[in-house]
C-alpha cells in the first residue's frame, strides 16, 4: 500500500514539474523572444525629453516615448512602441534614423539603430511609401 500511495506521489511530482517547465518555456518565449521588426523615427520627430510616468501616475524619469509603425522583412506593419529614459536626446535615435525593433508577444525586447542598408527591401518600401 505505501508503495503505490508513494509511485503516486512521485507521478503527481513528475507531471507537475513537466507541465511548470512547459509553462516557463511559454512565458519565456512568449516575453523576451522577439521577432525583428524595421522602423524610421519621422523627420517631424520631436526629440524634447518629457516626463516618464509609472501606471499609478508617479513621474520616474525623463525620456523619450516612441509610437512607430514598424515593417517585418515581408513588409508586414505591427505598431510598436518603447522608451528611451534619459535625459540626453542626443542618445536618443534621432529623426530620420533607421531602427531595428525586437518585438516578443508582451513587449519590445530591444531597439537599435541600423543603417538604411540593413534594412530588407519589402520593409524599406513599406517605411519609404508611409513616411
Amino acid at each position: 500500500m505505501k508503495k503505490i500511495v508513494l509511485w503516486i506521489v512521485l507521478a503527481a511530482v513528475v507531471v507537475i514539474g513537466v507541465a511548470g517547465a512547459i509553462w516557463g518555456k511559454e512565458y519565456y518565449e512568449d516575453r523576451y523572444i522577439g521577432k525583428d521588426y524595421y522602423a524610421m523615427v519621422p523627420s517631424n520627430f520631436d526629440m524634447t525629453p518629457e516626463p516618464l510616468y509609472d501606471d499609478k501616475g508617479k513621474s520616474q524619469d525623463i525620456g523619450k516615448l516612441y509610437k512607430l509603425t514598424a515593417y517585418n522583412e515581408k513588409g508586414e506593419a505591427k505598431e510598436v512602441e518603447f522608451t528611451v529614459r534619459g535625459g540626453d536626446s542626443t542618445k536618443y535615435p534621432q529623426p530620420g534614423e533607421f531602427l531595428l525593433v525586437s518585438v516578443s508577444k508582451q513587449l519590445v525586447v530591444k531597439q537599435s539603430v541600423i543603417s538604411e542598408s540593413s534594412v530588407p527591401n519589402a520593409a524599406l518600401t513599406k517605411i519609404r511609401e508611409n513616411q
